[in-house]
């Protein structure tokens, strides 16, 4: 009979095939929530971190519903070991971001209670893990967090891509779904380099994720508005960039 261990590391040896045959995959919550070997518990705790996100006041657009924190690691070939990098601006070149790009972006810094979270430490072993197999060998990986909250009511529609058909100037990009309330819209779009589409899909269920080959896909998602008018509508997502560094 298999271990855990075995099933999930068989598990990660699909999703890794998958991605780098395809340049993307899409993984559902159900699975993810396995392969993390979380619990309950640990999830409200998570998904409470989205609760303490503050307002971006660098929207070239005038909008008011996104909020975030920011922050980045590093991780070695052949190490566990994940560690944090000192806070500093977030700055993304205009060619990649035409709304936001080249100033910079002071993010306020990831909390205590998110850094310190088992669900994240599991998670970005696990990226290392898909990644590293995409790659082929053992990497270096910087990697940068972005917790966000998209809110829409009557008055504003929520972006979650304000920038549109976009790449983001990494080597993987995943989004992964932590929450949604009230929300219709948030389509998530996959197109190849030349922006020809690959795969529409919904990220609907806590932990469904998808990764991207950042280098030879587009993505972008749909504005989202309220369900129901009478509250406001919001949707949390961790946006985790894995870029490979030169050794």
């Amino acid at each position: 009979m298999e271990s855990v261990k075995q099933v999930a590391s068989r598990n990660v040896s699909v999703i890794t095939q998958i991605l780098a045959q395809n340049h993307y995959v899409f993984v559902s919550g159900k699975h993810m929530t396995s392969l993390l070997q979380t619990n309950v518990d640990e999830v409200i705790r998570f998904k409470n971190c989205w609760n303490h996100l503050e307002r971006d006041q660098y929207m070239a657009d005038g909008g008011t519903y996104r909020y975030r924190r920011y922050g980045q690691f590093m991780k070695l070939p052949g190490s566990h070991e994940i560690t944090m990098l000192p806070h500093e601006p977030y700055v993304q070149p205009s060619y990649i971001n035409q709304l936001n790009g080249d100033i910079e972006r002071h993010f306020e810094p990831l909390t205590d209670r998110f850094v310190t979270s088992p669900i994240l430490e599991r998670l970005l072993q696990l990226m290392s893990d898909i990644y590293d197999g995409a790659e082929g060998k053992p990497t270096k990986w910087n990697i940068r967090l972005h917790p966000y909250r998209i809110i829409a009511d009557d008055s504003e529609l929520g972006q979650p891509t304000p920038e549109g058909l976009h790449r983001d100037g990494v080597t993987y990009i995943a989004s992964l779904m932590i929450n949604k309330i009230n929300v219709m819209g948030g389509l998530t779009t996959i197109t190849d380099a030349n922006k020809q589409e690959l795969e529409t899909l919904v990220l609907d269920k806590t932990f469904d994720v998808v990764m991207a080959d950042d280098e030879q896909t587009m993505h972008e998602v749909s504005p989202i508005r309220p369900e129901s008018s009478d509250k406001c509508a919001y949707r949390d997502v961790l946006v985790i960039a894995f870029t490979k560094m030169e050794e």
